[in-house]
């Protein structure tokens, strides 16, 4: 897709390199209750927010769409784990910062995906969960200028997000019990219907 030159300020973005073993089938493919795709959630959610958004993986998902507003980024280190597709989503250049989040998060809410944007554009940010200090990556603001860290650490076989926000200058926001489960990630089938509602299924 042909994209112009103009950098923009803030720009979403899905990871969807995981291998879904848990899960036992791909995670994109995941259909909810409402006849979304579970990555669709995501992707809609990021969209109220922002303007555009990528989807970076290994490989294109069978189940995206591209369009003008949603694009395919290729993760140029396939089974170095989340890390590579941040490194991969933040090589475009084309924001400062981006909302990234994973493609298991359906319950995410525009709310808490706007507490994330800070006041200065070049810090990352991100939520603490609970008084112990626990970070919660995803989601979460990586600014563009966190690129030269993530690559030094994919560099020197440190893939752990936590350990590189711990050892960084970051800013944390808090969040309450009440909408911690909002942050979900859904790993496995007993998680998916366990939810109210939607039922999953691979089409």
């Amino acid at each position: 897709m042909q994209r112009n030159k103009r950098v923009r300020p803030i720009v979403g973005a899905v990871l969807s390199g995981g291998l879904s073993t848990r899960m036992g089938m791909p995670k994109d493919r995941i259909v909810m209750g409402d006849g979304r795709l579970m990555i669709q959630h995501v992707i809609d959610t990021l969209l109220l927010v922002c303007n555009e958004v990528l989807v970076a993986g290994p490989k294109v998902p069978l189940s995206l769409e591209e369009n003008e507003r949603v694009s395919f980024v290729k993760d140029s280190n396939p089974g170095q784990g989340p890390l590579a597709g941040i490194e991969a989503v933040l090589s475009t250049g084309i924001a400062k910062g981006y909302l990234i989040a994973a493609c298991d998060q359906p319950l995410l809410k525009e709310d808490l995906l706007r507490k994330l944007i800070p006041e200065d554009m070049d810090m990352p940010c991100f939520f603490d969960a609970n008084s112990e200090g626990f970070i919660q990556p995803f989601p979460g603001y990586y600014p563009v200028k966190w690129l030269p860290d993530v690559r030094d650490s994919l560099r020197n076989n440190r893939r752990a997000i936590k350990a590189l926000i711990a050892e960084s200058d970051v800013i944390l926001r808090p969040l309450s019990k009440e909408i911690e489960a909002c942050l979900q990630s859904l790993n496995t089938k007993a998680e998916l219907e366990a939810l109210s509602g939607p039922k999953a299924y691979e089409p």
